[in-house]
């Protein structure tokens, strides 16, 4: 606890010294001692994080359905990776955590006209590296929205897995 005298303006850390202080008759301030207070988080938006993240896995456990089992799940903070294999070259499918979108990898040019037809609008991700070429973003897709085109998904999946495999270092 840190306490100021009156008259030095020195800081007070013994306690002895400022109760002899005191009893002399020497004024004493004494400052409460200051700690950052908490603030514990609204009920309203952690039920609403956890309502996404469910969501979100729903949708990444759904997607590993669908591409018979050849995807695994790894998480990270920023998103749900659909991946075969290790890096470099194995996310097939994100699901991301914090945006409403999931991202898969779209060679066919036909694929994205069905997707289109379907009442979804793929976005060309942008092009930093080339492991960015034939990313497609699909905005506020939910379980449901997979569930009720299950076909055209498991063919965009299965073309993300392919994409993947053909972009794979091969083995002699």
């Amino acid at each position: 606890m840190e306490r100021v005298t009156g008259d030095t303006g020195a800081r007070m850390r013994d306690p002895d010294r400022i109760e002899e202080m005191l009893r002399l008759g020497k004024p004493v301030k004494i400052e409460p001692i200051l700690r950052p207070v908490e603030t514990p988080p609204l009920p309203g938006s952690n039920v609403k994080s956890e309502m996404i993240s469910e969501e979100r896995r729903k949708i990444a456990d759904r997607l590993v359905e669908l591409s018979d089992g050849v995807l695994s799940l790894e998480d990270s903070d920023r998103h749900i990776a659909l991946r075969i294999g290790s890096p470099p070259n194995c996310n097939a499918v994100t699901v991301s955590k914090r945006a409403d979108r999931v991202t898969f990898l779209i060679r066919s040019i036909d694929l994205l006209r069905k997707a289109e037809q379907h009442g979804f609008k793929p976005v060309s991700a942008k092009l930093v590296a080339q492991r960015d070429k034939d990313r497609h973003r699909f905005q506020g897709l939910s379980a449901s929205d997979i569930q009720a085109h299950e076909s055209i998904f498991k063919e965009i999946v299965m073309d993300s897995v392919r994409t993947i495999m053909d972009r794979r270092p091969k083995k002699n």
